[in-house]
Order: structure tokens, then C-alpha cells, then sequence
């Protein structure tokens, strides 16, 4: 298990290095996870394939801005992806993805063009659907497998009226 756990990191390691981790435009930016922890960003990018469709296998590219280490781009980690910021698919297409975050399955996202016809991230808050902007999880100790989170804010833009609004999450 170790062995294959190793190879994959490694596999996962030379790949990055040889396509290099391409951090899309700000017009591409779809929404990003900030942490009370530090200044640390994790972003989820629009990836779009050479016709400028969603790539079909992965439509979200996600990495993090590393505040703390001069604005460095540093993909996740396997562990990140697969239990933290990682997205999971439930569908995908040319045109759409319905995903929810690795660490959280009580909330689906989905992403489609939105009335300006703009691929945007949306979501369900206070039974009203939203495009989100931004996502903050407060974080208060807690152990790396389980940390303690009193709460997550939701910052959005109501789809109807464009109002900004902000919604807290006790997990």
C-alpha cells in the first residue's frame, strides 16, 4: 500500500513538472477559499479545453496562492484533493458540472453559464440559488485530520438580482 501510495505521488509529482500547473486568468477565476488560519488562498479556476469548451474531464482546475510564501502557485497535495479542497464530480459535460468539495458532501455546487452567459459556480442558500464569489472557513484548532470549524461563510451573488450576500454555515 505504502509502495502505491509512494508511485502515485511520484507519478502525480512528474506530471505536474512536465505540464507545469497553468493558473488560469482572473476572468477565468470562479471562486476561492479563504482561511482564518493564514493568508493562504485555494482557487478554483474555469479549465477549458483548446476550443474553449469545458474540458470534459476535468472542468475545474484547483491550486493554492501561497500569500505566505510570496504569491507562489503550488498545486494541491494528494491528501488535499482527496480529503480537504478536491473536487468530487457527480456529473460532467461540455457545458456542466455538478460537483461538491471533497471535505463537505451536505452541499452540491454546479457549474453553468449564468444569465450573462459566463460560466460561474452555483449553489442552493436559504433555498434561493446563488453563483459563488467566495467562501471563508474559520478555523480554531483543532487537529490536521479533524480541525475544529465554529463556521463557514458563504459570500454569493443572488442569481435573479445580483445582490451580494453572505450566509453562515455551522457544520
Amino acid at each position: 500500500m505504502i509502495k502505491f501510495i509512494f508511485k502515485s505521488v511520484l507519478l502525480l509529482s512528474f506530471g505536474l513538472l512536465s505540464t507545469g500547473l497553468r493558473v488560469a486568468p482572473e476572468d477565468k477565476i470562479l471562486f476561492s477559499i479563504g482561511r482564518s488560519k493564514d493568508a493562504n488562498e485555494i482557487y478554483y479556476s474555469l479549465n477549458l479545453d483548446k476550443y474553449n469548451r469545458l474540458n470534459a474531464e476535468n472542468p475545474i482546475q484547483v491550486y493554492w496562492i501561497k500569500r505566505t510564501r510570496k504569491s507562489k502557485i503550488v498545486p494541491l497535495t494528494w491528501i488535499q484533493q482527496k480529503f480537504a479542497y478536491g473536487i468530487v464530480y457527480l456529473s460532467k459535460s461540455e457545458n456542466y458540472a455538478k460537483f461538491r468539495l471533497a471535505a463537505y458532501d451536505k452541499r452540491v455546487f454546479e457549474l453553468k453559464k449564468n444569465k450573462n452567459n459566463e460560466f460561474r459556480v452555483f449553489t442552493m442558500s436559504n433555498n434561493v440559488e446563488v453563483e459563488v464569489d467566495r467562501v471563508f472557513i474559520y478555523i480554531t484548532g483543532g487537529t490536521f485530520w479533524i480541525p475544529k470549524i465554529p463556521k463557514v461563510e458563504l459570500y454569493a451573488t443572488l442569481s435573479r438580482t445580483d445582490k451580494k450576500i453572505k450566509e453562515t454555515i455551522i457544520p
